[in-house]
């Protein structure tokens, strides 16, 4: 069994609370078609007995790929191991995209509606030129892939367990909604290179899928269309980058003496580039 906590130091999003990501947990997990996720064992909505409230859950076989130390395990693998558990991640968001809307995730939020939030998270984090490059894209309206569906909101692979190479589950739905599953596309390809940005680490490795199968099978799997895709991966890198932007102003403002805030700047600076380039090469 885990136990887990509220952030000792404080959430930096307002999202979901710890009580609210057990909800969730316990609605996928008696939901037909959901990806695995850990089984919930007791939710304590009261401080009483540890000073916060609190869930535990049950633990999951396997371990997920640390984006920033790959394991050995992951890196020294046979080229065809990494390309099934590459299709494997896809997939997973492929058949999230087939999930219909869960009650505990609230009325259905629109692309546009999504993005002003992160576009206010900007402007509290004290990044204008975000906020500007937000306000551009929403000129254009997002593309539409199809009914509202589940999305989990943070598809990169380290949120994904694997056990024998196979996937057991699927972790991290702070920023999970009901909503457009081309966001989770969106995000996912920002992880693979393309003619504005370079790959991350694991994408990066033989093996792996490249944009445009990863594209495709996304659309094989969900059933679901991907026209507009490049909408959806900018909104998503303005996220990133809102997040981005307020660990940056935690540690700039005493909030927080992280010490990996202080890379978050320099790391803002390539995330605004990327999406001023693309809102330039899509022509928004």
């Amino acid at each position: 069994l885990i136990l887990r906590l509220p952030p000792a130091a404080g959430a930096m999003l307002d999202g979901h609370d710890v009580i609210g990501q057990a909800r969730i947990y316990a609605a996928l997990g008696r939901t037909p078609g959901a990806p695995p996720v850990p089984r919930i064992a007791h939710v304590e909505d009261g401080a009483e007995l540890l000073g916060a409230p609190f869930f535990i859950m049950g633990r999951v076989p396997g371990e997920s790929v640390n984006d920033i130390e790959m394991q050995p395990w992951f890196t020294q693998a046979p080229d065809a191991v990494r390309r099934a558990m590459c299709v494997d991640w896809v997939s997973a968001f492929g058949n999230l995209a087939r999930l219909a809307p869960l009650d505990v995730l609230g009325p259905p939020v629109s692309p546009e509606d999504d993005l002003r939030m992160w576009q206010r998270f900007a402007t509290a984090a004290q990044c204008p030129q975000l906020a500007d490059m937000i306000e551009r894209l929403l000129q254009a309206p997002a593309p539409i892939s199809g009914a509202p569906a589940v999305v989990q909101g943070d598809s990169k692979l380290s949120n994904l367990m694997w056990d024998n190479y196979r996937m057991s589950a699927m972790l991290d739905w702070e920023m999970s909604l009901n909503g457009e599953p081309m966001a989770d596309l969106g995000y996912m390809l920002y992880l693979f290179e393309s003619e504005y940005h370079g790959a991350t680490r694991a994408p990066k490795l033989s093996g792996m899928l490249n944009r445009a199968e990863v594209i495709a099978l996304w659309e094989e799997v969900s059933g679901r269309s991907a026209a507009g895709i490049a909408w959806h991966e900018i909104a998503q890198i303005g996220k990133i980058g809102a997040i981005i932007a307020e660990g940056a102003n935690m540690y700039n403002t005493g909030r927080s003496t992280d010490p990996k805030l202080v890379y978050f700047k320099q790391n803002l600076d390539y995330y605004l580039g990327v999406m001023a380039a693309m809102l330039d090469g899509g022509g928004f």
